[in-house]
């Protein structure tokens, strides 16, 4: 009998379609409110938020990375940004990275999520927060990135699900690209989350062009995973890859009831590789990933190249700002 998978679930469906923010430049300064921890919150739960923001699976497996992972000797300490990093997938990659050695920013959405991953993870170096459903947040968060310098790595892990449409566009899609063009380009790479439902999405260019909401989950995963392309081909000096982590036991992995059938580990092991470039396909650019291996099943716009610049085109004139 075969496993059921999100991917598997996928492959029996019945096909898929195909298919004004001012101008606004960041000023590199300090928001020291934001970056500061507020003593006044506590922290909810226990340790690692089992039953609060992270399934028992995750807080295991963060308890297993506390007492297994270390630092290689052959591996350099990177800085590494990884947006919506305070549970989850998040979570795992920046406590996998934090334990390897590795600098590591974390982003909350809001203070109180900023306590607890400071509880989580305080060997952070630091957290940025904003909360990308909101655009003048989402400034502020570039904001406070810019301020700590230049990374080698960022993530753009953050992402929504099972909100309205009009909210799922701005922090999946309108936020991501906002952070892509106002945070200062990385040294080495940026990877963007997306899902195999990227498959049964459409870029909704109309949409965006013109000021609509109607964007789901599925059209954002295809919109990320095409603006990773995209910019894989506009930064050939950078590696830019999207990964699709699989249906995995988190919180979000949950969302629809109790089963989530995708290996948890697998789930974040292809940011860490791609972050720290210790294997062959942390070498790759430009292409879309599934558990360490180059996925064979995308969605045709991902790789198209008009759709590509489509894309850039109406995110530009959507949000005011041009990736250049």
């Amino acid at each position: 009998m075969t496993k059921l998978t999100r991917r598997n679930l996928i492959r029996r469906a019945t096909g898929f379609g195909i298919g004004g923010l001012a101008a606004y430049a960041a000023p590199r300064r300090l928001l020291a409110d934001s970056l500061q921890p507020d003593s006044s919150l506590e922290p909810r739960g226990d340790r690692f938020g089992s039953g609060v923001y992270n399934t028992e699976q995750v807080a295991d497996e963060l308890r297993y990375l506390e007492t297994n992972i270390r630092p290689s000797g052959e591996t350099r300490g990177k800085r590494i940004l990884i947006t919506g990093s305070t549970a989850g997938l998040g979570q795992l990659a920046a406590a996998h990275l934090l334990h390897r050695g590795h600098r590591i920013v974390a982003h909350a959405r809001n203070e109180q999520r900023a306590a607890e991953v400071r509880r989580d993870l305080p060997d952070l170096d630091a957290v940025v927060i904003g909360n990308l459903l909101n655009v003048e947040e989402t400034r502020s968060l570039a904001e406070q990135i810019n301020a700590l310098g230049t990374f080698d790595v960022i993530i753009h892990n953050s992402g929504e699900y099972g909100l309205p449409d009009a909210e799922i566009l701005q922090a999946n899609s309108l936020s991501p690209y906002l952070l892509t063009v106002l945070v200062d380009t990385p040294r080495e790479a940026m990877v963007y989350l997306t899902s195999d439902l990227h498959l049964s999405g459409d870029l909704k260019l109309e949409e965006l062009r013109n000021g609509g909401a109607n964007v789901n989950y599925n059209d954002s995963k295809l919109h990320l995973a095409t603006l990773a392309t995209a910019l894989a081909r506009r930064r050939p000096n950078l590696r830019v890859n999207a990964v699709a982590p699989g249906w995995v036991p988190t919180v979000m992995g949950f969302h629809n009831g109790p089963y989530a059938p995708d290996d948890l580990r697998a789930g974040y092991m292809t940011q860490v590789q791609l972050s720290e470039r210790t294997d062959s396909i942390s070498q790759v650019t430009g292409k879309f990933l599934f558990h360490q291996k180059e996925e064979t099943r995308v969605h045709p716009n991902v790789y198209d190249e008009r759709a590509q610049d489509a894309l850039l085109t109406a995110f530009a004139k959507r949000s005011g700002v041009s990736l250049g």
